[in-house]
């Protein structure tokens, strides 16, 4: 049987509460990883008129640093089973320090493709995978709503940022706007990673005792890969990612030209991060209480109707409806990533499993992103490729409903 590692049985006197992990996850995503698509998206105009970068060359800049991206997480899952947590501290300056020197980036595209590389490399510390992994060997009965919290966060980055990036712009022009963000962005999470986020002693004691022999703690993705449970958490998130980040990318351009100003664009855009705050703390409460794979079923449905009604929207109020429903979708999916797999893999592989369903996560999103910038550029529209996302955004809600029973409850017992 496999030790549990629950709030239920931790001495708080040594440790103190598990839920500071979660506060320092928080406030830290509040200038996490999306601060990306949202930077795309409120300096495109500014990137355009320097540079005269073309809108599908800034899609592909944001397709590299999600693919990357994808990489990185992946590795924060190997680096955290292997290594410990300290061993992902680099990634908060890779991350921040790119961002920051985006404010001295020349005309020439290679060099926004690589600091999107770079960038890409840390954003595994800027995203919730590393605190999830945390959270899951922390927390059993309250995990959802500890994963929930958290992924708040990161909203109300997407929610606050485009206005904090244009108030910040219109004082201090785009270029400082962006160092400052960066510092922040560099500083918080290295704080994090080096000082404050530690796992259960149990679980340092059988990775420790497995590094001594040149192993991994528990099953390998190897052996995890042949059941289907892996394969369908992964499928699920690859599809409602391209969905969901692909369509986040482009919202502004996408409002805009249905005739609608620009400040409408922008506040469709927090609307969709509004909504997913609301999300997340509702989806993390419901996956404590309710079978997860038909929460995420629900949510991904009510997605796919956020992008029809944005495909055919003619009116303003449309555009919030659509915006709110999408960010329903957006607000989830890592929250479902990380709670729903938690309950088909056992908490030893959880790390590197998660950082498979993130790296499959990211590529997605990637994917999203260059789909819908390159659809724009042949067919001068983004119908199709709205299109496309509601298939994808369906096929994702199959896969993840038809996972089956847990496989480990919330008391950790398997079940057959």
């Amino acid at each position: 049987m496999s030790t549990r590692y629950s709030v239920e049985n931790v001495n708080f006197s040594r440790v103190g509460s598990p839920w500071r992990y979660v506060g320092a996850g928080f406030v830290a995503l509040m200038v996490g990883v999306n601060v990306m698509p949202v930077l795309f998206n409120v300096f495109a105009g500014a990137f355009s008129a320097e540079f005269g970068w073309t809108r599908a060359e800034l899609s592909t800049a944001l397709a590299i640093f999600t693919a990357v991206d994808g990489l990185s997480m992946l590795a924060v899952g190997a680096l955290v089973d292997r290594w410990g947590i300290k061993s992902t501290a680099w990634m908060a300056v890779a991350f921040g320090g790119g961002l920051m020197a985006m404010s001295f980036v020349p005309p020439q595209l290679v060099w926004l493709y690589a600091l999107c590389a770079i960038m890409g490399l840390g954003a595994g510390v800027v995203s919730p995978t590393i605190y999830s992994i945390v959270i899951n060997a922390w927390f059993e009965g309250r995990r959802g709503l500890a994963l929930g919290i958290v992924n708040v966060g990161l909203g109300l980055c997407g929610t606050l940022m485009p206005f904090v990036l244009s108030l910040l712009s219109e004082r201090f022009g785009w270029r400082s706007a962006v160092q400052m963000v960066g510092a922040l962005a560099m500083i918080l999470p290295f704080i994090n990673v080096a000082f404050l986020l530690r796992m259960p002693q149990h679980w340092e004691q059988e990775r420790k005792a497995a590094l001594s022999r040149g192993k991994f703690a528990g099953d390998s993705l190897l052996d995890l890969a042949k059941t289907k449970h892996l394969w369908l958490v992964s499928s699920s998130i690859l599809f409602v990612s391209a969905g969901t980040y692909g369509l986040l990318s482009q919202v502004v351009p996408i409002v805009v030209d249905k005739g609608m100003t620009r400040a409408v664009a922008l506040t469709a855009l927090s609307t969709i991060s509004l909504s997913s705050v609301v999300s997340r703390m509702m989806v993390g409460a419901l996956l404590d209480r309710l079978f997860a794979p038909f929460v995420a079923a629900f949510i991904f449905v009510l997605t796919g109707a956020g992008v029809l009604l944005i495909t055919y929207m003619d009116a303003g109020w449309e555009v919030y409806v659509a915006a709110a429903l999408i960010g329903v979708g957006l607000g989830a999916e890592a929250d479902v990533a990380a709670y729903v797999l938690s309950r088909y893999v056992p908490k030893a592989s959880y790390g590197r499993a998660f950082g498979l369903v993130m790296f499959l996560y990211a590529q997605g999103g990637g994917l999203g992103v260059l789909v819908l910038g390159r659809a724009y550029a042949m067919l001068g529209s983004y119908t199709l490729a709205l299109y496309l996302i509601v298939g994808l955004v369906s096929l994702s809600a199959i896969s993840i409903v038809i996972l089956g029973p847990y496989k480990y409850g919330v008391d950790k017992s398997e079940r057959c």
